[in-house]
């Protein structure tokens, strides 16, 4: 006979909660398989790792406060709209639709469904499974171990159920990012030449204005230059020093476009604006050595520097670090042919979703699976020596400060306080 508190269905305020039974199954065969408690336990050890790098990252972030630049910081801050800071796609102005939701439903259900899972490996009860719903738009996933069970179970048990979601999603962001790599590594130039990354059209010389000599030549952003009066050139600085670039010469451009060659005769060079002396051709350009630096700089730099991997390729700031954004991934090709920057887009939302999903699970913030988690680890530790009161009240006051730490900053700076 069905429990009478059991309900498959509820709405409340708008979120709508769908709850089922049919996983349970799943769960159980999982569960008793002979590495889901071994599995426990290196989730459990991942949990402290994640929250480490969580505290870290908001930390650094808090740090800027004494920082000489920290003015700089406010005025980015400012620039950036506040729905920046809700991970939801399509509300998130930098968050893709398709990926961003493809990527955040699949680590929630993963993330819950590791709870499951370790939860039947130690014979916990779970009374049921699920999706909850804001007007129709998935917003979260849950699996409701008996709670009951979970606060009179051993603190090592109880841990090792908390620390499973951060776990599995650390774990998962981890492949994710190795195969985000993969893809990256086998991105190249297309074209051994200058990549010209944007044209002026037009140029405005002694209250005239005129069309630039590029735009008039038909040069494009994504075109590579490759020649100039039959003389191969790859980078900015051979242009500079070179004797045809004056005011007044006349070019002739070699330039590779689409995987295709294509001549461009007598262009008029007009008058550098910014130095007379020189010629002025009106493009900008990348260096063949820089677009090669940027696909090693960004495999590299995963000991060195980690923190480039937050920076997501859709923020303005970070277009020019990742070879797969809008603005690099003209210039490259890859063996991948056109799926090459759909994967590397793809694979990034499922690291970058999944490893933030880790990090905020993983820090002491009550009521969410690390602040459960590090409330479990002070009962253990203190052996009932302080009062359940004192811990609940030391596991609010972590809380409080680690929110803190999270928001102040953007919080200072839309209020312009610095």
């Amino acid at each position: 006979m069905e429990d009478k508190e059991y309900k498959r269905f509820e709405f409340q305020y708008g979120i709508i909660l769908l709850k089922t039974r049919r996983f349970g199954s799943l769960m159980d065969r999982l569960g008793h398989n002979r590495i889901s408690k071994p599995l426990g336990w290196t989730l459990l050890f991942l949990m402290p790792v994640a929250a480490g790098i969580g505290l870290f990252v908001f930390l650094t972030q808090f740090s800027l406060f004494f920082s000489p630049a920290v003015h700089q910081v406010g005025v980015v801050v400012r620039s950036v709209s506040p729905l920046a800071y809700l991970g939801l796609p399509g509300i998130n102005p930098y968050l893709p639709v398709v990926d961003g939701w493809a990527a955040l439903i699949v680590a929630m259900i993963i993330h819950e469904g590791a709870h499951g899972v370790v939860a039947r490996s130690l014979g916990f009860p779970v009374k049921s499974s699920g999706l909850l719903f804001f007007l129709f738009i998935p917003i979260g996933a849950f699996v409701e171990v008996d709670e009951d069970a979970l606060r009179l179970g051993r603190a090592r048990d109880s841990g090792r159920i908390l620390a499973a979601g951060a776990g599995v999603n650390f774990v998962l962001g981890i492949v994710f990012l190795l195969l985000l790599f993969n893809v990256v590594s086998s991105m190249t130039p297309w074209a051994n030449g200058i990549a010209v990354t944007q044209v002026d059209t037009a140029i405005s010389v002694n209250n005239s204005t005129l069309t630039t000599p590029a735009a008039r030549a038909g040069i494009l952003p994504g075109d590579f230059i490759v020649a100039v009066n039959g003389v191969h050139i790859n980078d900015p600085g051979q242009v500079v020093g070179a004797s045809w670039y004056k005011p007044g010469q006349v070019i002739n451009v070699t330039i590779s476009r689409d995987g295709s060659i294509k001549q461009l005769d007598n262009i008029t060079l007009l008058t550098n604006p910014a130095n007379s002396s020189l010629g002025y051709l009106g493009v900008h350009e990348m260096a063949y050595s820089q677009l090669q630096s940027t696909v090693s700089t960004y495999t590299g730099s995963f000991f060195t520097r980690p923190i480039l991997y937050l920076c997501i390729p859709t923020f303005p700031n970070c277009q020019g670090l990742a070879p797969f954004s809008d603005q690099n991934s003209i210039f490259y090709t890859s063996p991948y042919g056109q799926w090459t920057v759909p994967l590397a887009n793809l694979f990034y939302w499922f690291f970058f979703l999944n490893f933030n999903l880790a990090i905020f699970n993983a820090l002491p913030i009550y009521p969410l699976d690390g602040g459960q988690a590090y409330l479990a680890g002070l009962k253990g530790l203190t052996r009932g020596k302080v009062s359940e009161t004192n811990l609940v009240r030391i596991t609010a006051l972590t809380t409080l400060l680690v929110i803190a730490s999270v928001v102040t900053l953007p919080i200072a700076s839309y209020l312009h306080l610095i």
